[in-house]
């Protein structure tokens, strides 16, 4: 008699922390813009310009790289090659809604010094997540 064996795969350390961080990550963007849309936080002036100027388009262009992030991690949760491929859309789709946003929106201005250090450390971070979630799948972690 033939038994199939399904080996138990174990999650890395990393795959736990960069889950739950997404998670968080996604629960406080969508908290940030009710915040915003709802008056609730008072914005300085080229801030409110920025948020002022946004359109629809651009808070769907938001939504779905926030949501391309969030089912990366959870296909990263599951140890499930298609992660790499959502994150690797979230962050295409980062960069180009950075371009367009500096170019047409005013959007350096809006973020200043502290919030652009931090729009490139994130930058680097979804770069590093994007060749973890590869390594992973190439390694035959991910399958």
């Amino acid at each position: 008699m033939q038994t199939n064996e399904v080996g138990i795969r174990k999650r890395p350390v990393w795959v736990w922390i960069l889950s739950i961080f997404f998670l968080l990550s996604a629960s406080w963007t969508f908290l940030s813009f009710y915040l915003v849309l709802t008056g609730a936080i008072t914005l300085p002036p080229a801030q409110k310009e920025y948020f002022d100027n946004l359109t629809a388009l651009d808070y769907s262009f938001t939504i779905l790289m926030v949501l391309a992030n969030l089912t990366g991690a959870i296909a990263l949760f599951l140890l499930r090659k298609h992660a790499f491929y959502f994150f690797t859309g979230a962050l295409t789709l980062n960069i180009l809604m950075s371009v367009w946003h500096t170019v047409s929106k005013g959007w350096v201005q809006a973020m200043s010094g502290p919030g652009l250090v931090g729009s490139l450390i994130g930058l680097g971070i979804a770069v590093a997540i994007c060749i973890y979630s590869y390594r992973l799948t190439k390694s035959g972690v991910l399958r």
